[in-house]
């Protein structure tokens, strides 16, 4: 019997050492290293995160400035300010109106995108032939230095 009970407190034993866990000094040790390796990898991702949504709300306008040309090819003006850039989704009921309309409209959707920060386009041409596309940026504030334009010089 009493073979059986060294038996079995040495089977319950790990390894050489023992049932030996981690101390407290070692846990904080690692979760120091674990955190920094952290603050490294989400400063960087949070980098991205900014500049891929900046990257995407020029895309967004570049495909606004596709609707415009097909609108400008179909009706050889651009849409006016008032009629902002609805009138790539459906036929404008102020301002100068096409004679023809799509039925699909201009953009082959049915809504307008907004920004990827959630908010509309701001859309200006006054003369039926210049335009310039806006997007207010990160700060939702209009002509501030992060604003995205589909004319540079007009953002700045």
């Amino acid at each position: 019997m009493e073979t059986t009970l060294k038996k079995i407190s040495k089977a319950g034993k790990a390894g050489k050492f023992g049932n030996k866990g981690f101390t407290l000094v070692e846990i904080m040790i690692v979760l120091a290293i674990v955190g920094l390796l952290f603050s490294f990898v989400g400063v960087n991702i949070i980098g991205k995160f900014k500049e891929s949504k900046i990257s995407a709300a020029k895309i967004q306008i570049a495909s606004l400035e596709q609707g415009l040309q097909s609108y400008y090819l179909a009706h050889n003006f651009y849409p006016h300010t008032t009629q902002g850039l609805g009138a790539l989704v459906e036929k404008p009921t102020v301002g100068r109106i096409p004679k023809t309309y799509p039925d699909g409209g201009h953009l082959g959707k049915k809504n307008l995108p907004n920004d990827p920060w959630g908010n509309a386009y701001r859309y200006e041409c006054e003369d039926y032939q210049n335009y310039v596309i806006y997007s207010n940026g990160p700060d939702a504030e209009p002509g501030t230095e992060d604003d995205i334009s589909s004319n540079e010089k007009a953002a700045s």
